[in-house]
């Protein structure tokens, strides 16, 4: 018999041994990447930091209807549906482990860290066992620590069973992070004539800021995308302001990032990097020079005229007599050449146009040599400084078919200041 008996005792010890072995959860449903959810770029976040803790203890699955795989998958959703164009540092934490899953009463299984759909995903698939008991108030303890720092959002997903000191570590930990911190309850099932629902509305109740809702009202995803919403969402991004105008300090046209002239007085016309233009390039600017259309060459004073005289010598037709009357004309040239001591100054002789025109260009000749002459004699300007030229007929300043417009035509010209 006694040997019949340990044998009895034996398999007896083997069936107790396999009804306490935990069964494995089914694996978890693989993450639909093609579903992701995003806003846009058009909405800030809501809060900096999230963490869900996940009820995995023994009253999760006592009944047999298996509240573990639900709660598994509304967390399951909850991650799909969170945007992932929105930046969170999130976490997971798991409470209530039978041995094969952990020693630990909480264990966090994702994170702190920058918040990754596919990160979040595969540590949720690391819960493979249920059962223990329902420490909260520990994982509450805990999670005041992971949600330091910025806006919080702590998320329960549970029956809400065998927790009754979960209320006061709630207290504490929203006296600790205040304002900052809102709490967000999931009850799973309603067992105990729905005093687990109960439970977990108070646990949000004292959040102040979140709310209380349960795997029945997140059934549907509009309802679920509603949640995430309230939880992760904040409101619309301001619209970005406009650049400034660029600034034109001086006025004139040109923005100041483009303008290589910034002090050009207001007016003054420019050329496309806001500098002063110089039509008729004689080194004087168009809002100074007083003689914009300067022949290039032509010495110029301050004010861009040429430094040119022309002398009031009446000459009769077909002379190149300087009379003693045009003496005073003679004197202005002296002193305009005294001005420009060193330079060299050409004399220009011209004629109207009576006449051939061979002929007129000795005579514009004969005249220039004339002043020059009177300029040696009279005022001892040096002969070595004065070139004589003659243009004949072909310099009119004025109309030849008139009297007077010929008298005009019939001068001397003299280049005070050299040419360059």
């Amino acid at each position: 018999m006694k040997p019949l008996i340990k044998l009895l005792m034996f398999f007896v010890s083997i069936a107790l041994v396999a009804g306490c072995a935990p069964f494995m959860q089914p694996a978890l449903q693989p993450l639909d990447s093609g579903a992701s959810r995003t806003v846009g770029g058009q909405y800030l976040p809501k809060v900096d930091n999230f963490q869900v803790i996940l009820d995995s203890s023994f009253s999760m699955d006592e009944t047999g209807e298996n509240d573990f795989r639900v709660a598994r998958d509304i967390v399951r959703r909850m991650n799909q549906a969170i945007p992932t164009d929105l930046s969170y540092n999130g976490g997971l934490r798991s409470i209530g482990h039978d041995p094969h899953q952990s020693q630990n009463p909480t264990d966090l299984l994702y994170g702190m860290t920058s918040y990754q759909q596919a990160g979040f995903h595969d540590a949720l698939g690391k819960i493979q066992y249920v059962g223990g008991p329902t420490p909260m108030a520990a994982a509450l303890q805990a999670a005041g620590n992971d949600l330091k720092g910025g806006k919080s959002a702590l998320i329960l997903v549970s029956d809400g069973l065998h927790m009754d000191n979960a209320p006061a570590a709630a207290k504490s930990l929203k006296g600790m992070l205040g304002d900052n911190f809102c709490l967000y309850t999931v009850a799973i099932g309603n067992e105990n004539n729905g005093a687990g629902q109960d439970m977990m509305k108070q646990l949000a109740d004292i959040g102040q800021c979140g709310l209380a809702t349960t795997d029945a009202e997140l059934a549907g995803d509009a309802a679920m995308i509603s949640f995430v919403d309230q939880v992760f969402v904040g409101g619309k991004k301001p619209a970005p302001k406009p650049a400034p105008a660029p600034r034109d300090s001086d006025g004139d046209g040109v923005t100041d990032d483009k303008d290589q002239c910034p002090n050009t007085p207001r007016g003054a016309p420019v050329d496309s990097v806001g500098c002063p233009l110089d039509s008729d390039g004689d080194g004087v600017f168009d809002y100074l020079d007083k003689c914009p259309n300067t022949p290039k060459g032509v010495s110029i004073d301050s004010d861009g005229c040429p430094t040119r005289l022309t002398l009031k010598i009446n000459f009769r037709h077909d002379s190149n007599v300087v009379g003693d009357q045009y003496m005073g004309e003679i004197a202005k040239a002296a002193q305009c050449i005294n001005e420009y001591p060193g330079n060299q100054v050409f004399i220009d002789g011209h004629t109207d146009s009576q006449g051939p025109s061979e002929y007129n260009q000795g005579l514009s000749e004969r005249r220039a040599t004339a002043v020059v002459k009177a300029l040696v004699d009279k005022y001892n300007i040096p002969a070595s400084r004065l070139t004589a030229r003659g243009f004949g007929e072909d310099q009119p300043i004025a109309d030849n078919k008139t009297a007077e417009g010929r008298k005009e035509n019939r001068r001397v010209d003299v280049l005070c200041g050299a040419t360059r």
